[in-house]
């Protein structure tokens, strides 16, 4: 608390007087009441009054006197940092007398509880501080010591708890071995017991094993002879249709070549751009899906060209060159199996040993684009 005017101060000083003045009959005398001598009595002839004087000439009575030891000096209990220093409050028994009117200079001292009373701090010597340093030291020490020996308990403490647990387990080991034991005998007592009863009944099942097996070898052996007669049946009638269906191939062989020869007169001699376009589905090594594109020989330059519609012959999206690259075309049944369900469908072979798979829209135009595959590419149909 900071003092900062001498009006407050006086203020101040004089409130505590007079609480301590109300308050001292029945506070307990201490031992520094004891200690201390009462103040003085004041003169008989000064008599303190507080009334208003009757008659404006008569003098005023002097004050009563107020003894100085009860009072604390404010100014020595500041601090430099502007804060009251508890440890210079004390008793002082010089019986020195002040007026009431007056200020008074050292104000009792008022015992605080529950506060701690700071000792004014004092310089040390080299041996205080030495000794200091070295009390501390000591007590670092022993508190080490202290955490030391707290820890050997612990980790001792942790060790029985482990011992405990590793006994506590191996009893429950061996119960649990005891009852597997038991188990185990009951369920040998039990096995040997099913393995009779087992035995007994396999001899019994083996028994109409055997009896039934020698009912069904009777059925198989006729069932046998009846597969053969069936199975010798159906090759005579497979073989007949085979060469029927060889038949059948030869003479639409015989007659595609004779269309092809037919178309091929009929393209050489037309000539126009309009005989050699069409449309075809491609399947290409490089992918598995079928694409429609429409096509447009060159039989001058042997080269196939490949659009995405009629519409627009200015954007190519493949140029095929048959120039002797081209080893064969093939139907279905020459090793394009794949196309057997797929119909007015061929293979077309190359030397680098890649397969185009084709289909057209009609028969006559499968056979008009094999013309212009065989006369571009050379090739024999």
């Amino acid at each position: 608390m900071v003092i900062s005017s001498p009006q407050r101060k006086f203020k101040v000083s004089f409130i505590s007087h007079l609480f301590t003045l109300r308050r001292k009959p029945s506070m307990p005398a201490t031992a520094d009441a004891h200690d201390s001598p009462p103040p003085p009595p004041p003169p008989p002839k000064d008599k303190v009054t507080f009334d208003t004087p009757t008659h404006p000439r008569r003098s005023a009575t002097k004050p009563l006197p107020i003894p100085q030891q009860d009072y604390f000096n404010e100014k020595t209990m500041m601090t430099t940092s502007g804060y009251f220093d508890y440890s210079v409050m004390s008793v002082h028994p010089q019986p020195t007398l002040l007026l009431a009117s007056s200020p008074p200079r050292n104000p009792p001292r008022v015992p605080l509880k529950g506060r701690i009373e700071l000792s004014p701090r004092v310089p040390q010597s080299p041996e205080e501080r030495a000794k200091r340093r070295l009390s501390v030291q000591r007590r670092r020490e022993r508190e080490e010591q202290e955490a030391l020996r707290e820890e050997q308990e612990r980790q001792a403490l942790r060790r029985r708890q482990k011992e405990d647990q590793e006994q506590r387990e191996r009893e429950d080991e061996e119960r649990r071995k005891a009852i597997l034991q038991e188990q185990l005998r009951q369920a040998a007592a039990r096995k040997e017991k099913e393995e009779k009863e087992a035995a007994a009944s396999e001899e019994r099942r083996l028994q109409e094993i055997r009896e039934r097996k020698q009912t069904e070898h009777k059925k198989r052996l006729q069932y046998t002879l009846e597969l053969e007669k069936w199975r010798h049946q159906q090759i005579q009638r497979a073989e007949s249709h085979s060469s029927e269906k060889e038949e059948g191939r030869r003479r639409s062989a015989e007659e595609r070549r004779i269309r092809i020869a037919t178309i091929n007169e009929e393209v050489l001699q037309d000539g126009t751009s309009a005989a050699l376009c069409g449309w075809v589905t491609i399947q290409t090594p490089d992918s598995l899906a079928w694409k429609r594109r429409y096509f447009k020989f060159d039989l001058a330059h042997a080269r196939m060209s490949l659009f995405r519609n009629q519409l627009d012959l200015t954007r190519t999206v493949d140029v095929v060159d048959l120039d002797r690259r081209v080893d064969s075309l093939n139907e279905w049944y020459e090793g394009f199996e794949e196309l057997e369900a797929i119909p007015h469908s061929f293979a077309v072979k190359f030397v680098d040993g890649q397969n185009w798979l084709m289909y057209a829209d009609a028969e006559k135009e499968k056979d008009t684009l094999l013309v212009l595959l065989s006369e571009a590419a050379g090739v024999i149909l």
